[in-house]
């Protein structure tokens, strides 16, 4: 039965762990006895605003600190509050032109408060240093989308529509003056076939706060066909007692249209004109013709002929 347990329930493998553990607890009060550095997450909040200042790019909200000492040391730092966040007061720091700033010394004078007399502070590390407000200036001014926004062949993107269409941007006057829109984050949509909807963020203004930070973007995606029709061709700029005659009197138009739309494609919403003012600047056996009014919407018109024959006739 006692050849049956397991080795470690043996006298001299209880006595092993003894020395094991106290051989360990050495090791490691003489590591925390060494010289480390190490980096701490320290958050940055301002205070004290008014309540007629809106911050429109607030400093970051965490900046990173590296701490020189002894590894106990460091080791304090790690489980209580001496690097608790930091509070700073909004008058103090906010400078004229809706711009404010702190610097790497404003944090260390304030951390050498905090931390013992043997901690050095090596680094005060911030992704920016500057944060701005302004005293509730705003303008509302167009979205703009920017990338592209390519269909597949035979296929079109009829409409592109932004809810909502417009952006509150909040700055100090100076900067709100040379804001005339705001930007879609670059858009690579390709081989488009359906409508689909997209929540797309806006692009940031250094200086400025945009609301609504993202918006929707629907696309409404048709597929494409080809229509023709048959279009009269109207006379222009014709002199009295002359007449103009065009041989044919009327002309095809190949409109490229939306699927649904193709139904809804008319002659008399086209306007296609032959201008006698053409004639007199360059005289012809051919006059040319040209479309002057189509209907919205369609992606393309193009005459199937844009020269005809004609006779001019006094009366």
């Amino acid at each position: 039965m006692r050849d049956s347990l397991p080795v470690f329930s043996s006298k001299e493998f209880l006595i092993f762990c003894f020395f094991l553990a106290i051989s360990a607890t050495f090791w490691f009060l003489s590591t925390l006895n060494d010289t480390y550095e190490k980096e701490y997450p320290l958050r940055v909040e301002i205070t004290d605003i008014p309540h007629n200042v809106v911050i429109t790019e607030p400093l970051p909200d965490t900046i990173r600190v590296v701490l020189r000492d002894k590894g106990y040391s460091l080791l304090e730092y790690a489980f209580n509050n001496t690097l608790r966040p930091i509070h700073l007061h909004f008058a103090h720091y906010a400078k004229a032109g809706g711009k404010g700033s702190i610097t790497q010394n404003d944090i260390q004078k304030i951390l050498k408060l905090r931390t013992l007399e043997t901690t050095s502070i090596t680094a005060v590390k911030s992704d920016r240093w500057d944060f701005y407000y302004s005293y509730g200036e705003m303008k509302k001014v167009p979205i703009v989308v920017e990338g592209q926004l390519l269909p597949a062949p035979n296929y079109f993107v009829t409409r592109t529509v932004l809810t909502p269409d417009s952006a509150s941007v909040y700055a100090a006057t100076s900067a709100l003056d040379t804001i005339k829109a705001v930007y879609t984050e670059p858009q690579n949509i390709v081989d488009i076939k359906e409508s689909a909807t997209h929540h797309v963020a806006l692009q940031k203004i250094t200086g400025a706060r945009i609301e609504p930070s993202t918006v929707r973007m629907s696309l409404i995606a048709e597929q494409m066909t080809e229509v023709t029709v048959s279009v009269p061709i109207k006379p222009v700029n014709v002199p009295e007692g002359v007449m103009l005659k065009t041989f044919p009197a009327r002309v095809d138009v190949k409109v490229t249209v939306s699927l649904s739309s193709a139904s809804q494609i008319k002659p008399e919403l086209f306007n296609v004109v032959a201008d006698y003012n053409d004639l007199s600047a360059n005289p012809s056996e051919k006059l040319k013709v040209k479309i002057m009014v189509q209907p919205r919407g369609i992606v393309r018109a193009a005459l199937k002929t844009n020269k005809v024959d004609y006779i001019l006739e006094n009366f």
